[in-house]
């Protein structure tokens, strides 16, 4: 009996271990999802934002989150350095509600009313805008499948068009 008792344990515990290498259906969405980005020409990065919760204010928590990026070089004076997030807590400075400042990067000031018509604009599931000088990027919830991609694009070469103006 007791026999009996530890094989059904053994085979219990194998199969969970193969229940938990198994992908969850998230995971296999994400998956497809960034094959279909970076074949549409989207660099895939991670980014480091600030947690804006209120526990996360105070633990000073951040997230590791997926960075959708289109390359541009900018001309050298006017390369871009910034970092926006989506918030529900305060908003910063120059940005609309709603919107923060995730870096301590800070465009010039016509840059900045260029960034908060474009903020204005942007879908909810648009979570995090982010300009470098090699290019620009947007975080958003993922929740879509490969046909938000073209909508991502046309944001960041709208960006990119004011930005490099």
């Amino acid at each position: 009996m007791f026999a009996n008792l530890a094989i059904i344990g053994a085979i219990l515990v194998l199969a969970g271990a193969f229940m938990w290498l198994k992908p969850s259906p998230r995971d296999r969405h994400l998956n497809t999802l960034r094959t279909a980005a970076i074949s549409a020409g989207f660099k895939l990065d991670s980014i480091r934002i600030p947690d804006t919760s209120i526990e996360g204010r105070l633990a000073d928590k951040s997230s590791l989150i997926t960075l959708y990026r289109l390359l541009h070089r900018f001309e050298k004076g006017k390369a871009p350095r910034f970092t926006v997030q989506r918030t529900t807590g305060v908003s910063s400075a120059f940005l609309p509600d709603g919107w923060k400042w995730a870096d301590e990067h800070r465009p010039s000031e016509a840059v900045t009313q260029d960034l908060h018509d474009v903020l204005v604009g942007l879908p909810d599931q648009y979570l995090v805008l982010d300009a470098q000088p090699d290019g620009v990027g947007l975080v958003w919830d993922e929740r879509g499948n490969a046909s938000a991609l073209p909508a991502i694009r046309e944001t960041l070469e709208r960006l990119i068009a004011q930005l490099s103006a």
